[in-house]
């Protein structure tokens, strides 16, 4: 066993050494033309500004699910700008191209961080929130602390905090050596990650024509593998039992063969909003926010025009 890790320590070594030197030499590199990065403590969030076409009806937050990052968001974000909202995406931490937490940085719950972004572009009561999967639950969380115009739910899953008793495992160097070397290598297998895909949007065609490098530039970056060990540890759990505090109306969008979420976290979430307008997409997967963009922007869209 003591060999298998040493041999393992060595070729993350030799990886990470590489990786250095191939960021170094294109420092002034961005994920994307619109890429800005957000500084807080000893995170760097990045996130992407597109702006409503004409007059601007509102803003919008919108926060991704796990393993995505503002990729996922890149269907609906035209038809909400030419309906006239300004979207403003995040890659929430440990994922897309911000920082990935360490256990020697002072952590800052997520939460607090979205909303020192939101409120360094606007104050807090001109946003509409939007999340999908754990970015839902994110959301709930910031919707019930702070005031909001609107929630947006988008297969949410509500999150919970990870047993202590598993810190020690999840976040030793050998896990971590072996998260990073399965995110760097693992995902390089295209046709798995697209068999991943199709399970996510249960749409065939969709999966074989998926631009895989959208998901996976993200997550061969930097640690992503360690970062997630870490994050397990210092997620807020998603108040549900404060859900009637969150003063706004809310949109609650599933999906009749999400997978990836269970029937009970399903049931939680809806349950905790008894008033929500709610939204199913047929035949629909968990990451119907790509696939059925359309559909969910014109059910988004008529909730937004009668609530607000």
């Amino acid at each position: 066993m003591k060999k298998l890790i040493s041999i393992l320590c060595i070729f993350a070594v030799i990886f990470s050494a590489c990786s250095v030197f191939a960021f170094a030499a294109d420092t002034e590199a961005l994920p994307y033309e619109n890429s800005q990065f957000y500084e807080i403590g000893d995170y760097s969030i990045h996130y992407r500004v597109f702006p409503a076409e004409g007059t601007r009806k509102g803003r919008i937050m919108m926060l991704h699910g796990f393993l995505c990052s503002t990729y996922a968001w890149r269907n609906m974000v035209p038809i909400l700008n030419e309906a006239g909202y300004e979207c403003v995406l995040a890659d929430l931490p440990n994922f897309g191209f911000s920082t990935r937490e360490t256990k020697d940085m002072q952590i800052i719950d997520r939460e607090d961080i979205v909303i020192d972004l939101m409120e360094s572009i606007a104050p807090m009561n001109e946003w509409i929130i939007a999340g999908h999967s754990m970015g839902g639950g994110v959301s709930v969380n910031i919707a019930i602390e702070e005031d909001v115009k609107a929630l947006l739910l988008y297969c949410p899953a509500p999150q919970s905090e990870f047993p202590s008793a598993m810190k020690g495992i999840m976040t030793s160097s050998p896990m971590k050596l072996i998260m990073n070397l399965f995110f760097n290598y693992g995902t390089r297998i295209a046709p798995l990650v697209k068999m991943i895909i199709y399970a996510a949007t249960m749409d065939w065609q969709f999966a074989m024509d998926y631009d895989v490098t959208g998901v996976t530039d993200a997550t061969q970056h930097d640690g992503f593998g360690g970062g997630l060990c870490e994050m397990m540890f210092n997620v807020k759990a998603t108040a549900l039992d404060r859900a009637d505090e969150v003063n706004c109306p809310v949109f609650i969008c599933q999906a009749s063969k999400d997978v990836i979420i269970n029937q009970n976290m399903k049931d939680s979430m809806n349950n905790a909003f008894p008033d929500a307008t709610a939204y199913l997409v047929e035949g629909g997967g968990h990451q119907c926010i790509e696939n059925r963009a359309d559909e969910i922007c014109e059910a988004t869209l008529a909730f937004l025009e009668k609530s607000l």
